[in-house]
Formats: structure tokens, C-alpha cells, sequence
């Protein structure tokens, strides 16, 4: 009986330090998004959450139903258009593993004075999710790469680095002037050309944009259909994301 006991004094121990290492990651994204003038619009850990319904809506606490983004999200969105923001963008993609790590870091000597097996969990927990977060590497995280394949990315040159560049400059458009005008379609073309398909979901769904804005049913019905034929391969949150009206 007190072994079972203290089986799970630890599973929940390890649960707990879990949540705290991802806040901790999270918070890290956020932070630096916060210095560089961008605002908070969505703040995940576990089933917990802080979002902004729009740009200019306060932030409201709520329950996060989507169980894929429990392990942690932590999301700043810039309040103006400049050549700047995909650097900030790349600053803030190394900010949540460097606060994993440091904090993990910071940890450990309190579980040496105190030799708490939850002090050491949580140290462990936090550099390790640092440490896997920024070392760059070709399978996905959930959703999307990872923190530090995204900035390799960003950085690389050629197609991976139009694919993440159009991608961040899409939706940077999507929020300050969707109404004015046609996304550009060099940027949706590197999307239309990626391996993954997932990106070229968002590429047939601006492509499908453009046609409504140009009247042209006959366009809009292929990026469609396009849409349709890889839905069954692409995350449930990514369709959300491209909603079509109908």
C-alpha cells in the first residue's frame, strides 16, 4: 500500500513539474514578445488558458478544448507591419527553450540543499524540454517543428526559409490589411511547393482568398477541392485556422 502511495505521490509530482516546466517555456515566448512591443493573443498550459478573442479584446481566462495544445502554447502577435517583426519572430522562436534551460539551471542547487526528488524532477524536466525544444531535427513536435528547426529554418537560405518567411509574412497580412488587397502570390507559391502538406493547405486556402476577392468561382472551386483532397492528412487546428465560409 505505500508503495502504491508512493507511486502516485510521484506521477502526480511528475505532472505538476511537467505544467510548471511548460509554463516556464511558454512564459519565455511570451516575455520576449512582450519587450519587443508584441501583444499576448493565446497563453496555453495544460487544460488552462489566456487569449484575446481579437487584437483588440482584452485577455480572457478560459478552458483550452483542443487536448493537442495542452503540452503548451505560447503565443504574441506583433501590433504593427515592419521589416523587423521576422526578426523579433526568430528572437522569440530561441526565447522558450533558453528559459527552459536557464530555469532548470537555476533549479538544481535548490535540490542539492534540499535533495527534494520533486526539485530535481523539475529541473530535469525543464532543461531537457529546453535542450530537445532548441536542438534542430527533421520530425515534428506536435503541430508544427520545433522551436529551434523553425529558427534554423528561418535562417537556411532556399526553399525552407521562403516556406517559414511566407508563411509568418501571410499571416502578418491576414492582420493588419487582409481587406486592402490579394495576398502576394510569391508568397503563396513557396507553400504550394513545400513537401509538407500542411503548408500547402495554408497555400490552396490563400490561393481559394484571392479567387473570392477576384470573383473567380471557377479558381476558387479547385483551391477547393484542392483543400478537400489532403484535409484528411492536415491537423484539425489548421482547418479551424482556414475556415471557409459557406
Amino acid at each position: 500500500m505505500e508503495l502504491f502511495l508512493l507511486i502516485i505521490k510521484l506521477l502526480i509530482s511528475a505532472v505538476i513539474c511537467y505544467m510548471l516546466s511548460a509554463m516556464i517555456h511558454e512564459l519565455g515566448h511570451v516575455i520576449c514578445g512582450l519587450l519587443n512591443h508584441w501583444k499576448l493573443f493565446l497563453l496555453v498550459v495544460g487544460p488552462l488558458k489566456l487569449y484575446r478573442e481579437n487584437m483588440k479584446s482584452r485577455v480572457k481566462i478560459g478552458i483550452e478544448k483542443n487536448v493537442v495544445l495542452w503540452g503548451g502554447v505560447g503565443g504574441t502577435l506583433p501590433t504593427n507591419k515592419s521589416d523587423d517583426n521576422i526578426k523579433t519572430w526568430s528572437k522569440i522562436l530561441l526565447s522558450g527553450p533558453l528559459a527552459s534551460i536557464v530555469f532548470g539551471l537555476l533549479i538544481f542547487p535548490l535540490f542539492l540543499l534540499s535533495k527534494s526528488i520533486v526539485l530535481l524532477m523539475l529541473s530535469l524536466m525543464s532543461v531537457a524540454m529546453g535542450v530537445m525544444c532548441i536542438i534542430p531535427m527533421q520530425m515534428k513536435t506536435g503541430l508544427l517543428y520545433n522551436d529551434g528547426t523553425r529558427y534554423k529554418r528561418i535562417k537556411s537560405g532556399g526553399q525552407e526559409e521562403a516556406e517559414e518567411k511566407s508563411l509568418f509574412l501571410l499571416m502578418e497580412k491576414t492582420l493588419f490589411d487582409k481587406d486592402e488587397c490579394s495576398y502576394p502570390e510569391e508568397l503563396i507559391e513557396p507553400l504550394l511547393r513545400s513537401k509538407d502538406c500542411e503548408l500547402n493547405y495554408y497555400g490552396y486556402y490563400y490561393s481559394y482568398c484571392n479567387a473570392m476577392k477576384d470573383n473567380n468561382v471557377e479558381q476558387a472551386a479547385k483551391q477547393r477541392s484542392n483543400m478537400e483532397n489532403i484535409k484528411s492528412k492536415v491537423p484539425r487546428i489548421i482547418i479551424q485556422d482556414c475556415k471557409i465560409e459557406d
